[in-house]
């Protein structure tokens, strides 16, 4: 699977004719497996979906590509950088998966219960309260989010304001208002690197693989590498660190170990609940307001600053912060201050996966918190992302800011994820 310039359909159509003859061989190898076998899980649960879910994108990206709005320009989500990443990660997926059918990971491991704090938290509890459900050291500080109501989204004056590209621009309209009709607790803090290292530990859940900013054929862009990992992203982390280098389905898996460990319901945020626990009350561009003169936000969040250049000086021209938060690259959670309602990080440090579908406006969003899925023309195998990066231009830090990426199986050294908790 590789990319070759100006031959997306005959690129996408050999992929989806090699995915097909991989499904039949694995379809016979099934057949001759029994169900409880750990091999056969493995197919079942790893596999044959991946194989799906790579036709499926196969098959959307090649119509795309032969659409006549198809946009390969700019900052366009399927321009031709992002095409020839979606086949590197891909590749690496598969190359990962083959190693594993050979020695598969235990599929039914043993997930021992937490230390739990048995803390009562519902519907009732004060609004910003702070809990964790156990008492060890991969849980996750909680906070309450009260039930509310919020306008989601930019409008055009903001958008003009903050020099905001043009081709971005329907992502986030119309804005609209949202009913938030009942509590949630949302992570104080981006999941860490240790916290994600406990629940590889005790799964044995692998990842390989990484897009990350660097040089090719005097092109500076985001480039797959396959020596980068959550626990090696490149960049000199600490354990306290935002893990970076997931997918969107690792952080699904986190949430799934996670619920096991301590009998509660986590899970991914929502895009609604993603930005309303962002604004947290707030209609400016960012949190801590519109920031004209771009000189409030390094009190707030690890961004794109002088610090940055100096690491990686191939991003001067970009649009940076005029302040200095102290971190070249991702810095160890909660070092800033929070929003109003007491999250940390919520803006920068690690973008963030959102459990919804891709759509590419919010015409017909939902009026209420809820998953947005298929409906509407969702693409479910397109992952979107909230908030910004610590090197992220200053309008794609805006709260508003929203995109995806044309593959399940995105990741970079820019990327993460925090929970939430239903109560």
């Amino acid at each position: 699977m590789v990319w070759q310039e100006n031959q997306c359909d005959s690129v996408y159509s050999k992929v989806i004719g090699e995915a097909t003859v991989a499904q039949k061989s694995t379809a016979e190898l099934r057949a001759n497996i029994a169900s409880s076998n750990n091999l056969g899980v493995f197919l079942d649960n790893q596999i044959i979906p991946k194989l799906a879910q790579l036709t499926d994108e196969s098959t959307v990206l090649r119509a795309r590509c032969n659409a006549p709005d198809y946009d390969g320009t700019g900052v366009s989500i399927e321009r031709p950088a992002m095409l020839r990443e979606m086949l590197s990660e891909w590749k690496g997926t598969i190359n990962l998966l083959i190693r594993q059918i050979n020695n598969p990971p235990n599929m039914s491991p043993e997930i021992k219960l937490a230390s739990l704090t048995n803390i009562n938290v519902n519907q009732l509890t004060a609004a910003k309260s702070k809990f964790k459900d156990c008492s060890d050291s991969f849980c996750p500080e909680m906070t309450v989010i009260p039930a509310g109501s919020f306008l989601m989204g930019g409008n055009i004056n903001e958008q003009e304001q903050q020099n905001v590209p043009a081709q971005s621009r329907p992502y986030e309209l119309p804005q609209h208002l949202v009913q938030v009709e009942k509590p949630f607790a949302m992570s104080t803090y981006e999941t860490t690197i240790a916290e994600f290292q406990a629940f590889q530990k005790e799964t044995g859940w692998e990842v390989e693989g990484c897009r990350n900013w660097e040089t090719r054929n005097g092109v500076f862009n985001m480039w797959y590498r396959d020596d980068l990992n959550p626990n090696n992203s490149g960049m000199n982390q600490t354990p306290q660190d935002p893990v970076v280098c997931v997918r969107r389905e690792d952080g699904r898996a986190f949430a799934k170990w996670l619920s096991k460990k301590t009998g509660q319901t986590y899970r991914l945020p929502t895009e609604v609940e993603w930005e309303y626990a962002a604004r947290a009350g707030t209609t400016t561009a960012y949190y801590w307001g519109d920031d004209l003169n771009l000189d409030q936000a390094c009190k707030y969040a690890n961004v794109l600053d002088p610090a940055t250049v100096v690491a990686l000086p191939q991003t001067s021209g970009w649009s940076l912060f005029n302040c200095t938060d102290g971190y070249p690259f991702t810095s160890p959670v909660g070092k800033f201050l929070p929003n109003n309602f007491g999250l940390y990080d919520m803006s920068a440090n690690a973008r963030e996966w959102v459990d919804d579908c891709w759509h590419s406006n919010y015409e017909n969003a939902p009026s209420v918190n809820r998953r947005w899925g298929e409906e509407n023309n969702g693409q479910c195998n397109f992952p979107v992302l909230r908030g910004g990066a610590w090197i992220y231009n200053t309008y794609n830090v805006r709260t508003a800011y929203r995109n995806a990426y044309v593959t399940s199986q995105a990741r970079s050294i820019m990327w993460g994820f925090r929970l939430v908790r239903e109560i």
